[in-house]
């Protein structure tokens, strides 16, 4: 009598799927059709993945194709309610707040700036202005008010604004808007974190020496300084969108290195040579940028 052979059981490829999904996010994204900024709100459906593991586990002898429509279809559904609840809020519950500090005698200032979960933006304030600093937030229900801590020596001043920290809600999570503006009268140093946020920062009026940027899942613009002498910034970027814009008569050097990225830099105005995208009179120019970009999974554009 012949020996039945064992019947042969397929597992469900779990993690082709995760990356099938994934890879379709990051399409929606690069193509404008998805926000950057979703990951925020994406990420704390983490848990499904052990509900996934589990039903690859216990459904393993069914039909693997049956199976993996069932998986793709949970992640979907994570995905549409992640659109939804990364949707505006109700205006509703909407509180304005505001800040400010005199210039004084600052000469040069260090400032930071750790916001998550909304939208900011940081300009620059009139040359004739006797502030060193004036900030609005606007609030939803409570959620995300701005922290300030100013520190003055000197010449020098230190300032440092935060996102307070709440417990977030599933449900109906609302955004928060800052914006920010700065004296044009001082050279500063900016290091600006941001996380699943939309922002826009215009340093075309200010003196920035150094600026540091660190990006997680969000959409960014930055346009750097026209007349600063020389600024030195470095930019980190994960699954975000950037668009860096250098003034016309500014020189740049620009070093790159990119993971699973869409790098998009105007090699006409910057042309790459070695490591280096670089101005042909980067040495000898009045006012220039020393750029230095390091991003995963993420777009970039300079020009």
């Amino acid at each position: 009598m012949a020996e039945k052979k064992p019947q042969r059981v397929y597992g469900v490829p779990i993690w082709g799927i995760v990356l099938l999904f994934l890879g379709i996010v990051f399409l929606l994204q690069n193509l404008d059709v998805l926000p950057w900024g979703l990951w925020g709100t994406l990420w704390r459906f983490w848990p499904v993945l052990i509900i996934i593991i589990g039903l690859g586990i216990l459904l393993r002898r069914y039909n693997v194709w049956l199976v993996s429509l069932l998986i793709l279809a949970i992640l979907c559904a994570c995905l549409g309610i992640a659109i939804l609840q990364y949707g505006p809020s109700p205006p509703a519950g909407v509180v304005t707040k505001s800040y400010s500090e005199p210039l004084g005698n600052i000469e040069r200032a260090e400032i930071e700036v750790d916001f998550t979960g909304g939208s900011l933006t940081v300009v620059g304030l009139p040359s004739t202005s006797p502030s060193f600093v004036e900030a609005s937030s606007e609030v939803r229900n409570g959620i995300g008010g701005m922290r300030a801590d100013f520190h003055r020596q000197n010449s020098e001043g230190k300032l440092y604004l935060t996102t307070e920290q709440v417990d977030k809600k599933l449900w109906g999570e609302a955004g928060i808007r800052w914006e920010v503006r700065l004296t044009r009268n001082a050279t500063l140093m900016l290091n600006i974190k941001s996380a699943a946020s939309n922002i826009a920062l215009d340093f075309g009026e200010l003196v920035v020496a150094q600026l540091r940027l660190d990006m997680d899942a969000g959409n960014c613009t930055v346009r750097m300084p026209a007349s600063a002498g020389t600024t030195h910034a470095y930019i980190d970027a994960d699954a975000a969108n950037i668009e860096v814009t250098i003034p016309q008569g500014v020189a740049a050097r620009i070093r790159a290195d990119t993971n699973l990225s869409n790098l998009d830099i105007d090699e006409s105005r910057f042309p790459k040579g070695g490591d280096y995208y670089v101005s042909q009179n980067f040495e000898i120019a009045n006012n220039r940028i020393d750029l230095e970009i390091n991003c995963d999974v993420s777009r970039v554009k300079v020009r």
